[in-house]
This record gives C-alpha cells, structure tokens and sequence, in this order.
C-alpha cells in the first residue's frame, strides 16, 4: 500500500496534470505505449542543436514520452493469441513476432525492452506503471503526411501521460501557431464503425464544419479512423477543407499511442523529429489497434509505457479540455469568456454514458445526436420522457426561487433499465441506468438534436443546437451569452436567443432598477469589443438594443480604438510615423490622428482634435495606463485644464461632479462621426456605412470618406489593397452623388444651401470644398453643384440674360439699363423664365417624389436672403444695378479676356514695330500693364485662405467680446467639447503659425499649372526686359528673342480662357494628359535617338574631338531623321566636295569626307532606325493619345464642369477691375491691410461659395437631408433585397427545400412500405420511426377521441354498477384495467428494487469523478465491488484533498496513507473508540478489516485511497434528519394519491452538486449524534427561523419536543460520493414527523449559509437526491405507509 499522493485542489478548477507529483490516472486507468530501445534516451540521437529548428529544439526539450523500465512476464494464460504482432525497428520482418519471445506486463514483447533492464518473476510480481516506468524524451514528433490522402502534413506529438498542461498549451499557442478558439467541441461517441442514415450524417457533418468555421472552434475527437473519429474527419473532409474560409478548422485528435497501428513509422530513432513522417493506412486493422484519420490537422498521442490499453488518453483529454476552458477568448480584455466547451454525444456505448454523466457533473453542456443509436439514443429518450419540474424554495434571504427538478415516471424509468440492458447488457446494469438519469439531473445542460423523417431537421440545425446549449447553460447571465455569441460571431444566434421579447432589455432595466450599475459598462465594453473585431452587425444590433453612442465614446475607449489597430495595417503605419515625428514615444494620440486626417483631406481641413486644447493637452499615456479620473467624463485631462475652465480648483470640481447623479457630460457631440472616421481609416467599408447612415451631415460625411480612401489608396505601394481603397471611394463618392440628388429632386433651393453651408464638424469647410479638393469631378457635375455655379457666375444678373446681351453692354454700357435683367426684378418673370430654363421642377414631379419620401416634411418657407437672390428687392437703384453689373464673374471674366486680347495686341504690335534701342511709351504701358499681372499673382498667393484661416478670424471677430461676458464659474452643462452652447478658440500658436499658412498658400498655388504658367512668362519677361535695358546690340537682339518667347507663352495662357466653353475646355485636359504621354513617350525614343545617332556618326566621322559642336551634330542626326530629314547628301558626299585632311575641315573650309564604308553601313542602319521609330514608336504614341482622348471623351461633361468650377471660383474672388486697372483694387487692398482690417472686411461680407446659418435653420437642414438619406437607403435596401442575385439564392433555397422533402417522402416509403411488395424488415430497436405531420395529427385526435370514449364508458359502466348490484363490468375493460395496474405496480417495484439495489451496490461511492477535484476513480464492476471477490487488476487511485492534509481540527493528524505499512501498525486504533482524537471509530455494521495498517470500507471497492475529502480514516460519523409531514391542500386536507397520504419532507438544495439532499452534516469531535441532528438542520433548513422574538420561542420549544420524539430510521454506512477504500460516511437517520401540521407550519424555510435554497419536498420515487438519501426517504415512507 505503499502510494504516492496527488496533489490536486478539490476546489480550483484550475487544477491540471502538472499539480501532481505522481498522476492519478495512471492507477484509474491502464494506459498504452510503444516503447523503443529501453536506453537512455536523453542521449539517443544527440545532433548538435544550432542544426534544429525551434519547433524541434522545444518539443526536445519540454516533452517527455514514457518507456518501461522493468520486463516482468506477463503470464501463459493470457489469451496472447488475440494480441497483434508487434513491428520491431530493425529486428525481424515487420508483423512477425517469435513464438517463443515473452511479453511483458506493460504489452510490450521482450525484443522491446533493453538488455541491462532488470527482469521479474513471470507472473509473480506486480507491475506497475508508476514504478515500472519513466518519462524521457519523445522519439515522435513532427508533421505526418498520410499515403494516399493528399499531401497536406498534419503535426504530431508522442507525450507523456504526466505532461505538464502549461507545456502542452505552449506547444499548441506557440509552436504549432494554432489561434485561441472561442469554442471546444468534444466529439464523443462510439469508438468502433456504426452507420448512421444519410441524411443525418450529411446534417451532422454539415453543421458540424458551419458551427466550427463561423466560431473559430477547435473540435477534439479520439483521432482515430473509426467509430465517431471517422464521422469528424469526414466531416471536415467533405464540408472544412473545401471552404472558402480563410479560418482553417482546427480538429485535434487526442488518442492513445499504445493502440495506433503501423506507430513505427512515427518515430525516430534520433529524436529529431520527422518532417514529414510518411504514414499508411493498411487494408487490414489489427486487435486492440487503430489507425490515425487521415482528416484530422494536429494529433497528440498519450503513452503511459503501456501498449494495447485503451483508455489511457481519457483523463490526459479531460485536464486539455479543461485546461482550454481557462483560456480567454480574443474579444477585448472585458468582453471576454472563457473558452467554452460542449460535449457532442454521437452513438456510444457505456464509455460515452460516464463521459456525458461527468460532463454534466462539471456544468458542462451536452448535446445529443438522437437517431445515431446506443447512448445517444437512450439519452434522447430519458430527455424527452421525463419532465422539468419547477419547485419553489428559499434562498439565505427568504426570496422564493424556482428551481428545476427533473422527474421520471417508474414506466419511463422501465423503459430505460431496458433499453439499457438491451444495448449494454446486464452487466453494471443498476450503475448505467443511475448514469443516464443523473446526467439529466440538469436540463439546462442538455440539449437534443432531433432528425426524424418529417420533422424540423436542416442544414442550420445541428450548429444551432451546440450555440443554444451553451447560451442555455448560461440563461441566467444575459451578457455572458452575448459575449459568447460576439465571440462566436453568430448574429443570428444574438437575435434569436438573446434580443427576444424585449427580454434583454427587461433584464437591463430590472438589473438597474434594483442594484447593478455596471450594465451599461459592460454593454460599453461589448461593444468595444464588437468594433475591435468588426463585427458589423453586432455594432448595428446594439446600437437598435440600447447602446447610446454619446455615452459610450468616451476619449478613452477611442484612443483604445486607435491604439487596438494592428501593426501591419497602413493606418498603423501612418500614424506611428506622425506619432515618432510629434514625439509621443508610446501611444497614438488624437493629435496625431488629427494631423493624418489633415495631411489625407488637405491643408484647408482642420479636425477639431488640433483646436481643441482639451484634446491637444490631453495626457494619453496617463488615461490609458492611470486610474481614470471620473470627472466630466474626461478622465486622463492633463493636471489643470478642468480648473482653467471652470476657474476653480481641481479637487472642488471634482467633488461636486462626483456627487452629482444628473450631471453627465458627453466627450463628444457627434460620436458617430468619430467611429465613422475610424472606421473609414481602417478601411472597414461595411462599419463606416453603419455609422455613416447613424450620423449627421451624410452628404458631407460621404465626401470626406471618398476623399480620404482616395487620398489613402495613393499612398500604399499594396496593388490589391489600393484597388480596394479605389473602389470603397468611388462607393462613398456614388453614395454622396445619391443623397444630393435625392435632395435636389425633393427642394432645389435647400440642396444648394447643403452645398455652401459651412460644415462646423467637418473642418469648417462646404460640400462643394470637400469635392473640389478631393478631385470628385463627378460629384461637381452634378446638377445641383452646376446649377449653384450658374448662380455664381452670374453673380446678381438673370440667367435669362443671353451672352450676345452681355458682350453688347460690355462695350456699350449705356445699355445696361434696358437690355440687362437682374435677379428680383419681377418674380413672375422669373418664375416663367425658370420655367423656360428647365431649373424647377413640375409640381406634379415633386408630389410624386414626396409620395416616395412620405417622412420628409417639404414646405414652403422663406429662405436666407445672404443664400437666395431671388428674394431681393424688385426695384434696384441705378447704382445697384451698375454695381451688380460690374462685379458679376461673367462680366469680369469678359473684361479680362477683352484686357488679355488688347494686351496681347500691344505686346505683339511691340515686338513687331516699336522694339529699338529707344523706349518707347507703348514699352512702358507694357511694363506696367505685366506689373499689375504680377501683383494679381501676388495678391492670389496671399489671398489662398483655408477654411480655417477663415473661419477662425471671423470667429475670433464674432465672438471677441463673448468671452468677456461668461462667467468663467458658469454652469458646467455649457463645458462640453463639440456641445452646442460651446465656442471654441483656435490655440494662439496656431493662429500665429504665419511659416504654416504660407506654406499651404504656395503649395495650394502651385497645384494649378496655370499659376505656373503665369509664373514662368512674368519671370521670362523679367528677363527680356533686363537684356532691353543693357544698351547692347547684341543684348537687344538677346532681348527680342526672349520677349519672342515670352509672347508665344502669353499666347498659351490664352488657352485658359477657353475652360469656359463647353466644347474646348475638355480639350485643353485633353493637351495636358497628351503631354504627360509624350513625356514617358519622349523618355522611350530617345533611346533610340541616341544609340542611332552615336553609332551613324562613329562610322561616318570616326575620332572626331570632343566638343559641344560634337554633341550637337551627333543628336541633330538621329533627330531630324524622324521628320524625313535623311542626310543623303551628307552621307554620299566624296572629294572634291570634302575633304579627309584634318587641317582643311577643321578651318571649316571643307566639309569633312564620311568613311568610305559609311555610304553603305549608315542607309542600312537608317532604315531599321526609321522603321522602329517612324512607324513602331510613332503608331504606338498615335495608341497613347487615341486612349487617353477617349477616356476623356467619356468623361467630357465631368472635366468640363469640374475646370469651370476653378476658372468660376478664380473670377468669382478677382477684382472687379481688369488690368492694368486692377492695380487701383489692389492699391485699395493695400490700404485696408495696413490699418488691419482687411481679413475682418473680407471675411464678414457675404460670400456665395460659403455660409453660415443660424443654429435654428442649420438643424432643420440637417434633419432634412438625414430623412432623405435614410429614405434613400431604405429604398436602396429593398431594391437590393429585389436583385437578380437574391432571387437566385432564394430560389436556390426553395428548391432544396423542395428535394429535401422529396428525400423524405421516399424515406417514409422506404420505412413504411406498401401492400403487394416486399416484407418489411424490422426496425431495429434503436430506430425511432416517426410518422409525417399529418398523419400525426390525426392519429393523436383518433387517440384522444378514444380515450375520451373510453372515459365515457367507465362512467355508463359505474352509473350501471350503482344502479344494479349484479351488473358486472366488462370483462375486456377488467382485464385491461388489471394489466395496467399490474404494469404499472410492477414498474414501482422495479423502481424500489432500483434504489435498494443501488445502495448496495455502494453505487454513488463508485462514481467516475471524485468530487470538487479532477481525479477519476479506478473503475470497479458491479460483481468486483465485495473485498471476497478476487480482482488482480484493481490499482485504486490515491488521493487526499489539500485541505484534508493542512490538517484541520475535524481531520486526522496523521497521514497513513504516506507511511509504510509496518510504520501504521498503531499509529490510529481502529474498531474502538479513539480516547486521543475523541473520534467513535467503531462502525454500525461491525467491525471492519484493517489491512496493512489501513482500513477497509465493508461495503467493498471505490477505486480510491486515501481519505479524500473526509477527515477521518474508517467510519465518519454524521446525521440526517428527515422532517416530515401531510401534504395539505388549501382548505387543510391531506391529499391522497393511489389511496395512500402524500408525504412531505425538508430538503435542502446543496451548492456543489446542485442536488436535492437532507439537511444533514458531520459530527464534530465529542459530538451526540441527536446533537448534530438539530444542528445541522437549524443551520441549513431554518436559517433565520422567524422574526418575530415571541414567536421564536415558541417554535423552538415545539421543535424541541418534535425532536425528542424522532424516530430512528437507518444506521449504517451511507453511499456516498466522498467514500474511499479508507474512509467512509456512516449516519443515523431519524424521523421527526409532524402529524398534525402545527409545529412546522408557523415558520418558513430558509436556506443556511452552506445550502443554496431550502424547500419542502413532495416524497416520491421518482426524485433524484444526493447520496442514499432517496433510499431513506423510501423507508420513511414505508414506516408512514405514505405514498412513495
């Protein structure tokens, strides 16, 4: 007896193999091994290490297998013929083993084991595989590649059964690389080949592969090619591996290593591992082998030195599986769960009841695959025969709990015995029929999953029933399940099972109302998680289920947001350069996405994260990494800031906000569009279009995504994720296009005000801004945008008014007056002209398009008159109408171009007749006519504001005084960031920051190539004018040829005039993309050039001297000889025409003479050099601008409107004046500047392209354009729901449907049959044969007519009796009344005989799993359990519990199960009362063996020693006390069923095991058992007792008296789950009955603070109560002669 102990916490669930210095379960369970050379194996095969890879360098070190290390012969009369033969590496022919060659205990033969182990007596002495064995390092390991199944490699791993959990977790998460799985799936089942119908196996393996990829789950099986195994990996054959998922299904097969066939060729004599380990599947399977499936990805095989043993996978599988449970999903750090884990029962015999029994000891879920036989068919059975019995109690507060008691009927219990017996035999009868009612002691644990021949069986169902079961084992934690099912990412299942009747938003109220505060914070912390993980349709589904946006966005859990993204994103590299380049050293804060958001939109955009100082000055590494300050919802706010806008101290504000309930401040006004921009950053299309359909200005929102996708797609060298970015833009862009349609179509005058209304949110920019910026030249064609443009650009004239009207008052201004009309002059006429011009829209349109947009309030109102010009006054002054005249973009754009013409006339009448040495007056006009050209440039370079600029100096100017009349004490409600009562200043640094804005202002200059163009000929004219005045001759001529130049540029600049018209202005974008071709052309040919034209000329001029005159005649040669210019005459040219003498050609007076073989080399090299460039690389740029004319030509419209918004927005902010008059304008700026007032001039005049509503009608435009865009994107949806692609897909489903039921219709003829043809054959009994719906309903209605007649007649039948004394009754009425009383006595006493068998068979000591701990008992046979019954294999696990070893003051001090037998001798007296520890050591039953100093339970084995969680060894005494009494009914009278009185007893509801017990407990050293009786049953049952003190001492004299009266019922040893080998309970029983009801009814039952609940409880065989309680409840009821 001589035992090692395990160290093992009955009480932490944490508990794993590595806790324990020798393994439990290599005693419970005989495990298998393959064992090479018995050598020491930590030198085998010791190549030098720098050779391996860390996956082999790791798994050398950290797995161990194990070998034997003691040959002891197993005896003769083993029925060795049945072993396999065993395939020894290098030692004989493989399957063929010696006849005479011994085999020992462990499985292995001789051969196997080494030389120099020491050998044991055959037969004689006892092996065991704690001290027969050893852990070295593992010879298999590696990747495997199955023969014939492919060439995919799978990883393998021999490892001991005692390894560590940690390490195998490692070797899982680390080395193999496998992901966290948010779900376990363990496969239980049958272990050899059964057959399952083809429709169930196609849904099995269906839903089996749709749970596990929609998950991410990893599904553990036994890993071997048979039974349940095969069904897996031909699951994942048929339905994984062919996904389209990127998400591989991870399958793990967990076998024994002893029981693999063809093994051998998983090892390694080296310990190197193989890569791969080439592995076949033979024809032929051996005894007690199997062979690996070939469709599982990873396999770990446990050894325990042992070969041919199955089992020995079972506990090492249970601590894995267990060890996963600990691990986390990745959903965020506070919306994560546990992994959790859920048993599928698949077939299965005996093994796969105690497997599903242990799971629901654990509160583990199980689901049940009825119809694929054995135990899954027996469990299904007991599931949907027995009922859910609610049963009301008391918890430790006095508050009624409902809590389900499962209840079987004796027949349904007759029925299982005997399906039982029918499938497994008689064998362990009692223990299988117990196994399968306690597993459904918990119903919320249980699940089936039902396919049947009409019933509800589809692809979907089997996956849903493993997600129920887990969201049902969790019904009462709402938000856990919705974790769950964020981390399974099942949609469906959170809508189905969690968002159901308003019921989670029911259980939010009712947990706020009553004490939980935190449901918002973890709805918030969901919903991180949901946007971490781009879950779309989580976010949408919360944010439609309570999830306010202001509330949750916070600046913490943004910053969270913008620090979550993963490193090798684009974003993340973006902004870690812009974080490294603001110094932040750690994490990313909003400035820095501030400064990104600027740098993709444009300079003129300014995000609000750089204005703010609240957010400038925010300490980030303090609110992520520091304990967030609860203040104003700003936590993390750099010391200082919340006192300077309050102006008091931190701590007093602080305290008033925390003390104050209302007071709620949001971080942020518009949070949808935060999350919006991030969402757009990350590139989630499908979460910015969530956000964007919830937020504000969707027009706007639309602009600044497509911008910003655009802007992101040009910086990233990734082609794939460029295009995706391309199209996500054009997306957003179509998407904007939509919305202002739909708004233009609704109310013209209100989409324009959409279009130039200033964008608070946005950067303080305009729709119209964003687009131009963005280079969204579609978007600006629209008509909308073109029409505001007409309005424009014609300032306040009419549009009515023709172009030949306009160009006549150009040059004859008189008639201004009668020929030109102006905006307001007579609305009627305007009306009909806008009629005429086709710009508003028929009332009959409008009223249909209001139809469609039925929630869109369109009415008639007046508008701003800063926005409308139709509202100015009808009669206009004779100065008005001047000045309007004269400052329309359309007159001063005529001027200009007038102005250009004359001045280009001058410069060409200059240059022609007036350029001598004399300066003339026309000369001098020019300068200064060029000069005020120049300023025009200058002021456009100083005058390029951005929006910023502008809108900060006119806000500073707005609200100057503003600051000086708040109250720096104000209300804290007006302190919000972006709220709409707050002001904010920009930061006096960036106001100041005169280096930035001149930068933008230059680069926003030098964007438009015009500017470069007008840049280039001011600066060339410089030039020429420098060279005019130097008084040169030859400077003079210098001169002219550079003002040539000059004039022919300014004649270029001409060009830009033509952007106006319709038809030349897609020209000139057709000149630019055409001299972008030439450019790359240009590059292409001059390698051409240049190679012809050194080699002609090296042959026809050889060692010529190296000049500038040389490089000229080489390239003028192979240049001009593009243009037909071929230089024949040069070629062919011979003396006397020139000569070959150095010193005649290099004074010039001849021509030098070509080399003699040039006249023949050069006019063949010609010829292919004209061929190549003449007609291959001319016709190839004739290609280039054929192709870039036509995709311009299909954009004509796009170009055209997108240039006349520059050349409208360029004359629209000119000088009224054109030169050289427009130096008076600029003069006039001039002046305002120097007195300061110019930008306050400039920005508070009204300005077409840019307003500023009141905060009234802002909002009304808002709502405006949000309902349209939310009509807009309902109609989109359903247009979507209409697609072709959906009708296919809901046709597709409607046909499978339709073959669906086909199947089954034949599946229903081919079960059932018809008269005339073959003989049916039977049914197997296991087969559950379901009938159609129909046929189903009307059997139930005949059946219930029936029974309703049959009521009828036994009513006629005993008025007839009454009446007449000598009627009979019927005899076929008797008889079947008699058989069904016989039937159902006969299966009540089955029942008792049940219990009664069960303790004797000391049934609830012998259970798999030892409680509160993860030791597994040996298992013990029912016909092995009596000590008188031989039983050599029986190897009892040793286990204390830790907190029995601390030694506590109800425990014995001393440890016998740790000494040597001859050391116990004495130590404790057994059999006799023990005077030292004041503990009766004697038992009821007698006196007990004591062997080797231990003593020994008289009820016979449990397959565990020690004492395990019990104090004492032998006999524990403890007491139950049974209370009973009458059950009544309302008016006081006992209710009687099958004429006996129904008893009622209390019982209490225990937390470890969640069943029913009575009261009962332990008595304490020197404790009366009639003590401990009333102990412990004040202390669970009655709690509190009552409150009223009179009333109490009363009860507790009537309860005295109840109490002496107690009768005693049972004394003996109780069955009992904590029982061992070496101690065991042992109770006295005793009945206090209350006859009369009056002790027992004045006080209510409380739960005691040990128990969960106390109730009274209806007695009756069908209850399930812990221990042998339901057997002394049974005598009871005998003694009472109640109903049981």
């Amino acid at each position: 007896m001589d035992k090692k102990v395990t160290k093992v916490s009955p009480a932490d669930p944490m508990d794993t193999i590595e806790n324990m210095e020798s393994p439990s379960h290599g005693k419970s369970l005989i495990s298998l091994h393959y064992n090479e050379e018995a050598v020491d194996a930590e030198n085998v095969g010791a190549a030098p290490v720098e050779t391996m890879t860390y996956q082999q360098r790791w798994i050398r070190d950290n797995i161990k297998m194990r070998v034997c290390t003691k040959f002891v012969e197993k005896p003769t009369n083993v029925n060795s013929d049945l072993l396999p033969p065993v395939r020894v590496p290098g030692k004989g022919l493989p399957g063929i083993q010696s006849e005479a060659e011994p085999i020992c205990r462990c499985g292995y033969p001789r051969s196997t084991h080494g030389q120099s182990l020491s050998s044991g007596t055959s037969g004689m002495e006892d092996w065991k595989v704690d001290t027969h064995t050893k852990a070295t390092r593992t010879n298999a390991f590696g990747t495997v590649e199955f023969l014939g199944f492919g060439e995919n490699e799978r990883n393998y791993v021999r490892v001991d059964v005692d390894t560590k959990m940690k390490d195998m977790m490692e070797l899982m998460m680390d080395v193999w690389g496998l992901e966290k799985p948010n779900l376990l799936i363990s496969v239980t089942g049958g272990a050899k080949n059964f057959t399952m119908k083809q429709k169930l196996k196609e849904e099995f393996r269906r839903g089996l592969m749709k749970v596990a990829r929609s998950t991410g789950a990893w599904i553990i099986t036994g890993g071997t090619n048979a039974g349940v195994m095969k069904h897996v990996g031909e699951a994942v054959r048929d339905y994984g591996l062919v996904s389209a998922s990127t998400n591989p299904i991870i399958v793990i097969g967990v076998a024994t290593w002893g029981c693999i066939q063809n093994k051998e060729d998983l090892t390694d004599s080296e310990c190197r591992g193989k890569w791969p380990a080439s592995y076949r599947l033979g024809k032929k399977q051996r005894p007690k082998e199997s062979f690996l499936d070939p469709n599982h990805t990873h396999f770990v095989l446990v050894d325990n030195g042992t070969q041919h043993q199955f089992g020995v996978e079972i506990p090492f599988r249970a601590w894995m599986e267990n060890s996963i449970a600990n691990m986390k999903t990745n959903t965020g750090k506070n919306a994560s769960v546990y992994v959790p884990v859920v048993l599928l029962v698949l077939e299965g015999g005996p093994g796969t009841l105690e497997t599903a029994h242990q799971a629901v000891a654990n509160n583990t879920p199980i689901v049940i695959v009825q119809g694929s036989g054995r135990a899954a068919d027996i469990l299904a059975y007991a599931y949907q025969n027995s009922i859910g019995e609610e049963i009301g109690a008391t918890d430790q507060e006095g508050k009624t709990k409902k809590i389900t008691q499962t209840i079987f009927d004796a027949s349904v219990e007759a029925e299982i015995r005997n399906q039982v017996e029918e499938n497994f035999g008689k064998k362990n009868l009692v223990r299988h029929c117990e196994m399968v009612k306690e597993t459904l002691k918990n119903r919320d644990l249980v699940t089936v999953f039902e396919f049947s021949i009409g019933g509800r069986g589809s692809s979907k169902d089997i996956d849903r029933a493993i997600l129920q079961a887990l969201l049902r084992a969790n019904k009462d934690q709402i938000f856990d399940q919705l974790k769950l099912a964020l981390a399974w990412n099942r949609i469906d299942i959170a809508k189905s099972e969690i968002f159901t009747d308003d019921r989670f938003i029911q259980y939010k109220e009712g947990v706020n109302r009553h004490r939980n505060k935190d449901v918002p914070s973890m709805l918030f912390e969901i919903m991180q998680s949901a946007l971490i993980l781009n879950r779309v349709t989580f976010v949408e589904l919360l944010m439609d289920n309570g999830v306010n946006l202001k509330d949750f966005l916070t600046k913490k859990r943004l910053l969270k947001l913008y620090n979550h993204i993963n490193k090798n994103t684009q974003l993340y590299q973006l902004l870690d350069k812009i974080r490294r380049k603001n110094g932040n050293e750690k994490y990313i804060s909003l400035v820095d996405v501030g400064c990104l958001i600027q740098d993709l939109i444009g300079d003129f955009y300014t995000p609000w994260y750089l204005l703010d100082p609240k957010v400038r000055d925010l300490d980030v590494e303090y609110l992520l990494d520091g304990v967030s300050a609860k203040c104003m919802g700003m936590p993390g706010i750099k010391k200082g800031i919340l006192s300077m806008a309050t102006g008091q101290k931190q701590e007093t504000v602080e305290n008033e906000l925390l003390t104050s309930d209302e007071y709620q401040v949001p971080d942020f006004d518009n949070p949808f569009q935060e999350l919006f921009l991030w969402a757009v950053l990350l590139n989630r299309q499908e979460m910015a279009k969530i956000l964007w359909k919830g937020g504000k200005d969707a027009t706007a929102a639309a602009l600044v995504a497509s911008g910003m996708l655009n802007s992101l797609s040009r910086q990233t060298d990734d082609t794939e994720l460029a295009k995706k970015l391309k199209e996500n833009s054009q997306e957003f862009s179509n998407l904007a296009i939509a919305v202002l349609n739909e708004c233009y179509d609704v109310e013209e005058k209100k989409a324009q005000n959409l279009l130039i209304r200033e964008l608070e949110h946005w950067g303080a920019a305009t729709c119209v801004l964003l687009a131009v910026e963005s280079n969204n030249k579609k978007f600006i064609s629209q008509t909308a945008c073109q029409t505001l443009l007409n309005n424009v650009w014609m300032g306040h004239l009419s549009l009515d008014n023709q172009l030949l009207q306009l160009l006549l008052c150009v040059f004859i201004p008189p008639l201004i007056f009668p020929v030109i009309k102006f905006k307001g002059d007579s609305d009627q006429d305007g009306i009909e002209n806008l009629q005429e011009k086709g710009v508003l829209r028929d009332k009959k349109r409008k009223l249909e398009k209001q139809k469609t947009l039925s929630s869109i309030p369109v009415k008639e109102e007046k508008e701003d008159p800063q926005v409308d010009y139709e509202s100015k006054p009808s009669n206009l002054s004779f100065w008005k109408k001047l000045y309007y005249f004269y400052t329309a973009p359309v007159i001063i754009f005529a001027h200009n171009v007038l102005s250009y013409v004359i001045f280009l006339g001058l410069y060409s009448y200059i240059l022609l007749v007036k350029f001598n040495k004399d300066v003339s007056n026309e000369e001098i006009i020019l300068i200064i006519w060029v000069f005020s050209i120049f300023a025009e440039e200058v002021r456009q370079l100083l005058s390029q504001y951005s929006i910023y600029e502008r809108i900060t100096i006119y806000r500073t100017s707005t609200n100057q005084n503003a600051s000086h009349i708040i109250n720096p004490s104000a209300s804290n409600n007006t302190q919000s960031f972006r709220g709409k009562n707050h002001s904010f200043h920009p930061p006096q640094k960036m106001q100041s920051s005169s280096t930035k804005n001149f930068n933008t202002k230059l680069h926003s200059y030098i964007t438009d190539p015009w500017n470069i163009v007008d840049v280039a000929t001011i600066f060339i004219f410089v030039m020429g004018i420098v060279l005019r005045f130097l008084r040169f001759d030859s400077t003079l001529e210098a001169a002219r040829c550079v003002m040539a130049l000059n004039l022919v540029i300014f004649f270029f600049r001409i060009l830009h005039i033509f952007s106006v018209h319709k038809q030349l202005g897609p020209k000139l974008v057709m000149i630019g993309r055409m001299l972008k071709d030439l450019l790359y052309f240009i590059i292409i040919l001059m390698v051409f050039v240049v190679s012809y034209s050194i080699a002609a000329y090296s042959v026809m001029y050889p060692n010529s001297e190296l000049s500038i005159v040389l490089v000229y005649n080489v390239m003028r040669l192979g240049y001009w000889n593009l243009y037909g210019e071929l230089f024949l005459e040069d070629i062919e040219r011979e003396e006397p025409d020139c000569s070959f003498d150095d010193s005649v050609y290099s004074n010039g007076s001849l021509p030098r003479c070509p080399s003699a073989v040039s006249r023949y080399a050069v006019p063949i090299l010609m010829g292919f050099y004209v061929l190549f460039c003449n007609i291959l690389l001319l016709n190839l740029l004739i290609a280039m601008f054929s192709n870039t004319y036509q995709i311009v030509q299909e954009n004509t419209d796009q170009y055209w409107c997108f240039q006349r918004y520059r050349l409208i927005y360029e004359y629209y902010t000119r000088p009224t004046l054109a030169p050289p008059l427009i130096l008076i304008s600029h003069m006039a700026l001039f002046i305002r500047w120097i007195f300061g007032k110019c930008s306050f001039c400039l920005s508070s005049q009204p300005s077409d392209l840019i307003k500023r509503f009141s905060s009234d009608k802002a909002r009304e435009l808002v709502q405006w354009e949000n309902m349209i865009a939310d009509a807009f994107m309902n109609r989109l949806e359903l247009e979507e729901k209409k697609n072709i692609e959906n009708r296919v897909i809901n046709t597709q489903e409607s046909i499978h449907e339709l073959f669906f039921k086909l199947d089954e219709l034949q599946d229903l003829q081919a079960t059932s049959g018809s008269s005339g043809q073959a003989p049916i054959s039977k049914a197997p009994v296991n087969q559950v044969v379901r009938m159609p719906p129909q046929m189903d309903k009307r059997l139930l209605a005949l059946e219930e007519q029936m029974q309703q007649s049959t009521v009828a007649l036994n009513w006629i039948m005993k008025i007839l009796q009454e009446q007449e004394k000598n009627t009979r009754v019927a005899p076929m009425l008797e008889d079947k009344r008699e058989n069904e009383k016989q039937k159902k006595e006969k299966d009540k006493a089955l029942v008792k005989n049940t219990v009664e068998e069960r303790k004797r068979l000391n049934y609830k000591a012998r259970l798999p799993c030892y409680p509160q701990s993860l030791i597994n008992r040996f298992p013990v046979p029912d016909h092995k359990v009596s000590w008188e019954i031989p039983f050599p294999e029986y190897d009892p696990v040793i286990y204390e519990a830790p907190e029995v070893k601390e030694h506590p003051y109800w425990a014995d001090t001393i440890d016998l199960i740790f000494m040597k037998p001859e050391e116990r001798i004495g130590k404790i007296k057994f059999n006799e009362y023990d005077d030292l520890n004041k503990v009766n050591r004697k038992s009821y039953v007698g006196t007990y063996q004591v062997q080797d100093g231990l003593p020994l339970n008289p009820t016979g084995r449990t397959g565990l020693i020690g004492r395990g969680l019990l104090g004492r060894y032998g006999p524990n005494h403890c007491g139950d006390p049974i209370v009973t009494r009458w059950k009544r009914d309302d008016i006081g009278k006992v209710v009687m069923k099958e004429g006996k009185k129904v008893l009622e007893f209390v019982a209490i509801f225990r937390k470890d095991n969640k069943l029913w017990s009575i009261p009962g407990g332990m008595c304490e050293p020197g404790q009366k058992v009639s003590q401990c009786l009333k102990a412990e049953f004040t202390e669970e049952a009655l709690g509190s007792l009552v409150e009223d003190s009179n009333m109490e001492e009363k009860i507790k004299s009537d309860l005295k008296i109840m109490m002496e009266e107690g009768e005693e019922i049972y004394k003996g040893i109780c069955d009992d789950p904590r029982n061992t080998d070496n101690s065991w309970l042992e109770t006295v029983v005793f009945n206090y009955h209350d006859d009369t009801g009056k002790v027992l009814h004045p006080f209510l039952l409380r739960a005691g603070e040990t128990v969960e609940a106390a109730s009274w409880l209806e007695v009756s065989s069908s209850l399930m109560l812990h221990s042998s309680h339901l057997y002394y409840v049974q005598l009871v009821a005998e003694k009472l002669n109640a109903f049981f």
